[in-house]
């Protein structure tokens, strides 16, 4: 949580100008609260108290059918992975078992082999890879993304000190633009991810990985960024990455088994907002890979990584309103909640849907803010919502990606609670923190003790 905080304060002046009167006004208020009736929630957070973390497990696994079936008509053989850093709640990535897991340190991985994924469904993917999480990753028969020739060069000592060979893919970087914020854009020049395109440096990447005996060359990735509503950035990470493919083939005889695009596929978290649908996006991106590969003797497996479509629009997180402040310049609801739980706002300018549940009169230009002692907590600015009273329930929509995994207890605020609901059947999935989970990993020295 410390970079996110630094992050907040560097942004500091974009917050301190985002409440500011907008170019254009505000959206119109609706009352749709996402996969749940204002009833739904209300009473859930009589139940389970708040801030809560409510979750549609079965929209879930329908986004997973839609999203698999949408490439599977178009492409001979397709393999889904979970993205796990999206929500990483164990009941959460249950419901996703039927897919594979990618993972991006050894904490993912132990609960992806802990709810039984088989090393071959799972794919390890960091710019830093740790000895630890390598050792692990051989020993459980993951795939392991390479992300450089450090990182190479890391995996060559550890499978040579422990006897076993690896099976590996390498990252590209192929510097395509997504069209997205900064810092969810992942594919660029100036990121810190992946082998770049130029002067082949990925072609010698693969060069030096087929003279290690260690080493079981298996595919190749790239993954451009997150929250992309356009088809040409996915179109064009794939025609470059086909062209590697064949370069590896009429360069040095390799033949990789699957090529890995990525996940990225966004999101509306506007009312009324178009996005790009998975059935258009295996559409552009499967011509463009069978029409570039369409000479090599059998076509790689086609391999995905979504994580926010399918939990993204899933999750709603509920506060209470602590109160109403008027001034002459600026409105706030303020809530019992902030970017300790809900950190998006802050840290990528995000925009999630505000609902005050129960209520649709005396509507008014609101900021909805946190109770975090920082300026910056602002989590919705320039708001036409309904007025509220002390007490009412808040809802923050398309809130399963990125929310709770990114929360923090900045503060000393107990974490959120979460519940998953699958039709009549509420269960809890992860009970509200307390003083004594804050505590349990510190140590007060004998001397400091009263």
């Amino acid at each position: 949580m410390t970079i996110l905080l630094v992050i907040a304060l560097l942004t500091f002046s974009i917050a301190g100008t985002a409440g500011s009167t907008p170019d254009q006004p505000p959206d119109p208020y609706v009352p749709e609260t996402g996969p749940f009736t204002q009833e739904q929630l209300i009473n859930y957070a009589r139940t389970y108290g708040t801030p809560l973390y409510v979750y549609d497990g079965n929209l879930i696994q329908q986004k997973l059918k839609r999203f698999r079936g949408a490439f599977e008509a178009q492409y001979p053989s397709v393999k889904v992975f979970y993205a796990l850093k999206a929500n990483t709640n164990m009941a959460i990535v249950s419901l996703l078992r039927n897919a594979g897991a990618e993972c991006i340190s050894l904490g993912e991985m132990q609960i992806a082999v802990r709810l039984g994924f088989r090393g071959e469904d799972m794919l390890f993917t960091s710019s830093a890879k740790t000895p630890e999480e390598l050792r692990f990753a051989i020993e459980h028969g993951v795939t392991i993304n390479l992300d450089s020739f450090g990182d190479l060069e890391n995996l060559r000592k550890e499978c040579e000190s422990r006897g076993k060979r690896a099976r590996i893919s390498f990252r590209v970087n192929p510097d395509v633009d997504p069209h997205t914020h900064r810092f969810i854009a992942t594919g660029h020049r100036f990121s810190k991810f992946g082998i770049l395109l130029e002067n082949d440096e990925i072609i010698r990447a693969y060069e030096v990985a087929r003279a290690c005996r260690w080493f079981e060359i298996c595919g190749i990735q790239s993954h451009i960024g997150s929250q992309i509503t356009e088809l040409e950035p996915f179109e064009r990470n794939a025609r470059l990455l086909a062209e590697v493919v064949r370069k590896l083939r009429e360069r040095l005889g390799i033949e990789l088994r699957f090529v890995n695009l990525g996940g990225g596929l966004g999101i509306p978290y506007h009312d009324g907002q178009e996005v790009l649908t998975p059935e258009r996006l295996a559409e552009g991106v499967c011509r463009v890979l069978k029409e570039e590969l369409k000479g090599l003797p059998r076509l790689p497996a086609l391999w995905l990584e979504p994580g926010r479509y399918l939990v993204g629009d899933s999750g709603v997180l509920l506060a209470t309103v602590i109160s109403v402040k008027d001034t002459p310049y600026r409105d706030f609801i303020n809530v019992n909640t902030g970017f300790n739980h809900l950190v998006r706002p802050l840290l990528y300018d995000a925009y999630h849907r505000v609902r005050v549940l129960g209520r649709s009169a005396d509507l008014k230009l609101y900021d909805v803010a946190g109770n975090i002692c920082e300026t910056g907590d602002i989590l919705a600015c320039d708001r036409l919502l309904p007025t509220p009273a002390s007490g009412d329930i808040v809802a923050f929509l398309d809130a399963g990606a990125y929310g709770f995994s990114m929360a923090s207890s900045y503060n000393s605020f107990d974490l959120p609670a979460e519940i998953l609901v699958r039709g009549d059947k509420v269960d809890l999935i992860r009970r509200r923190g307390d003083l004594e989970e804050l505590l349990r990993s510190q140590s007060l020295p004998e001397d400091l003790r009263r």
